[in-house]
């Protein structure tokens, strides 16, 4: 065997061009990796932990409407990096429900793609609902998709046929007569995070907290009757405009579901439907 030094060295260049190769690979894809646990709550303004122990919601002057059951179908999860990225984008149309993001870049990060069946708790208290693994970094924003499943996630509805086409189930009892409210809401949710979600090694929890009791509620604070707000009505349009506008995320490490950042925007603001 002829020992060849320049054919070494070089062959020792390659070997050192690649390795540093792998190392920026696995530093752009966010090889520094944290499992950060989403959760929901219907009220983030409730005082105190101790004091959510209804079983149910109660809404209403005189407690007529009471919810027992509340589900959301979210077919896309986001963070936003810059909070002025498209990360989801506004779909119209069930057959473009599972396309991917617009503005596919290093701004956004993938939380959730498949359809994603949230039990809203109706006891106030704080619901982990999913743990992925996240790279360190700041965001701004968190961006959902609410909307039916497509037809082409054939295991989800199969699995949740009370769902089929719909985005949003409740039930529960209007003057002690109980009902199923059910609507396909489509909207892209754009919640702030004020100050940012920073994910580090000592980050745990995100909490998106969704004020459920407003869901059914006329601007005056009456109830709005569940069983009367066929298709096309106004009482459907105002029942899922106050649905698009009840979504509000913050960062919650101590998970009490208590949004204590002063001067946090609220999630009206960078809404789509």
């Amino acid at each position: 065997m002829i020992f060849r030094p320049f054919a070494y060295m070089k062959q020792l260049a390659v070997i050192a061009s690649l390795a540093i190769l792998v190392a920026c690979t696995s530093d752009l894809t966010g090889s520094k990796r944290h499992n950060v646990q989403i959760s929901f709550t219907t009220n983030a303004n409730v005082s105190s932990a101790a004091d959510r122990v209804a079983a149910d919601l109660l809404v209403g002057p005189g407690n007529e409407l009471v919810l027992k059951q509340v589900q959301l179908v979210l077919g896309r999860l986001e963070l936003d990096r810059r909070g002025d990225v498209n990360c989801v984008t506004d779909v119209e149309n069930e057959d473009n429900a599972s396309d991917d993001h617009g503005d596919i870049n290093d701004d956004c990060q993938e939380v959730e793609t498949d359809p994603l069946l949230v039990h809203v708790p109706v006891d106030d208290a704080l619901h982990p609902v999913i743990n992925v693994p996240l790279p360190e970094g700041t965001f701004s924003q968190l961006e959902a998709r609410l909307q039916p499943a497509a037809n082409t996630f054939t295991t989800f509805n199969t699995a949740n046929p009370d769902l089929v086409g719909k985005s949003v189930r409740v039930a529960g009892t209007f003057r002690g007569t109980p009902f199923v409210f059910t609507a396909p809401v489509r909207a892209k949710l754009e919640m702030d995070f004020d100050p940012p979600l920073v994910i580090d090694a000592t980050t745990r929890n995100a909490t998106v907290a969704i004020d459920v009791r407003k869901w059914f509620l006329n601007s005056d604070g009456s109830v709005i009757d569940p069983t009367a707000a066929p298709p096309g009505s106004s009482n459907i349009a105002l029942i899922e405009n106050n649905i698009r506008r009840s979504f509000h995320a913050f960062e919650d490490d101590d998970e009490r579901g208590e949004d204590h950042h002063e001067g946090h925007h609220g999630n009206d603001d960078g809404l789509h439907h």
